[in-house]
């Protein structure tokens, strides 16, 4: 869509750049730019019926702009990638499933998946309550609640089926609707996303309670990615990424955001591996059983799935009845003895497998690789179904913001100059002094040290 009023795609960076140096993948893919002009996350479908009021319609401009395309080739394509950036990320979650059920409705065999950038927000606590006078000053969840009213926002039918009508707000928020797509996603967030410090009111971070509250927000979004089948998530303060020319730069653990995508891209059989869902080939009724019943064990309310810590809690709570904490964890122990004869099954499977291997150095390569990772569910997914051993799930393993060498720079907000990397550490709240004698340097030159040397040498341990 290209107009005096709307920017010519040309001239947008990143995954939609025609530059194959900027964009080596999709530098030629044919591509459709749309517009952020409906203000609701495009999830509304109310027309106005009085003069003065506003339209939200973007569920609606979203199926129609398909419907257009599928007479200049999309109904026999191979695939639709929906991306989105920011609310337009949010945006995908809301419709990839409608725009892949409507294709499927009219017997077009298009592939669709969902690319997600920087709208995996958490409905959690602001830093600080303020009245809510208008969309920047409103909390998440109050800012949501009136929002999908005032847009008549449709959600997926199968989000919708988990809440009551007055929740159906809960599926804006990409942790809960995510186990309920069918479509594959790719979720590309910053765990310290700058959107979600404005919606929690943190501010621009001088203080160390501002710093401990966003270093928790960290840890509340790295957990609820855990769940994510295909994730690229830097420990970064930043916001959105994919059109931005130097997106090709972001990396985790040596892996560029363009590779993970297109790793996740060409697995032919992908899809979205949370472990309660039915139709993946890891489900097990008797694991989703127990976790459906025990307590919530993440940050908030957000729930999460896991025998290990959901055994913690249940060791730690002196205030449960031995008699129902008895019996929960000998339903866990049957689990973990069903685990132990999958594992069992599983090695001779694999012992069989290995003997009609034809390439033998192949199998050798792999086998030492596969030791260097947990056995977890997306280890199970990925060593099942992904044979070139490309990496898709990626999450900064470090804890506090800006550890990531390949991280934007930070600038003042209200100066517009790069922040001092020693004066962004002491507003952590580190002692220096500390951080000096772990490093085996005196303090003196650690406040003389560039950026660059200093953060290589505290990352060097997490990006080896």
């Amino acid at each position: 869509m290209s107009s005096s009023l709307w920017p010519d795609t040309r001239s947008v960076g990143g995954i939609m750049s025609p530059d194959p140096e900027e964009n080596p993948y999709w530098w030629d893919a044919n591509q459709i730019f749309l517009p952020y002009c409906s203000s609701d996350s495009w999830s509304g479908a109310y027309y106005s019926t009085k003069k003065g009021e506003f339209s939200f319609l973007g569920s609606l401009i979203v199926l129609e702009v398909v419907k257009d395309l599928l007479t200049q080739g999309l109904f026999s394509s191979d695939m639709l990638l929906l991306a989105g950036s920011s609310a337009g990320g949010t945006g995908v979650l809301l419709n990839l499933d409608r725009v892949s059920d409507f294709l499927k409705s009219i017997k077009s065999k298009i592939e669709v998946r969902g690319l997600v950038d920087s709208g995996w927000f958490l409905d959690n606590e602001p830093y600080e309550a303020q009245e809510c006078m208008d969309p920047h000053t409103c909390a998440p969840v109050e800012a949501i609640k009136r929002g999908s009213k005032m847009w008549d926002g449709q959600v997926p039918k199968r989000c919708q089926m988990q809440y009551t009508q007055i929740d159906n707000w809960r599926c804006y928020f990409g942790y809960r609707i995510y186990a309920t797509l069918q479509s594959p996603v790719f979720v590309f967030q910053w765990l310290f996303d700058e959107a979600q410090m404005t919606a929690d009111n943190v501010g621009a971070p001088v203080s160390k309670s501002q710093w401990d509250y966003i270093h928790k927000m960290g840890i509340d979004i790295r957990t609820s990615l855990d769940n994510v089948s295909a994730v690229f998530a830097p420990a970064c303060i930043s916001h959105t990424v994919l059109s931005n020319k130097d997106w090709r730069h972001v990396k985790i653990n040596k892996v560029s955001l363009p590779q993970a995508l297109r790793c996740w891209e060409l697995q032919a059989h992908e899809h979205n591996h949370h472990h309660h869902h039915p139709h993946h080939h890891l489900y097990d009724p008797v694991k989703e059983s127990i976790d459906s019943t025990s307590p919530s064990s993440m940050v908030g309310d957000m729930p999460t799935a896991s025998l290990r810590i959901s055994r913690k809690k249940l060791e730690n709570n002196s205030t449960e009845s031995r008699e129902d904490t008895d019996s929960i964890e000998s339903v866990v122990d049957k689990e973990e003895k069903r685990k132990q004869r999958r594992k069992e099954r599983k090695r001779k499977r694999q012992n069989r497998n290995k003997k009609r291997k034809k390439n033998s150095r192949k199998e050798s390569r792999s086998h030492d690789k596969r030791s260097l990772f947990p056995e977890d569910l997306r280890v199970r997914h990925r060593w099942t179904l992904h044979e070139d051993l490309c990496y898709h799930w990626l999450v900064d393993e470090c804890t506090w913001p800006q550890c990531n060498r390949a991280c934007p720079r930070l600038h003042d907000p209200f100066t517009g100059e790069e922040l001092d990397f020693i004066e962004l550490l002491k507003s952590f709240g580190l002692d220096m002094s500390s951080v000096a004698n772990a490093l085996g340097i005196d303090l003196v030159t650690l406040n003389d040290m560039d950026h660059d040397t200093l953060l290589q040498l505290l990352t060097q341990q997490t990006n080896k």
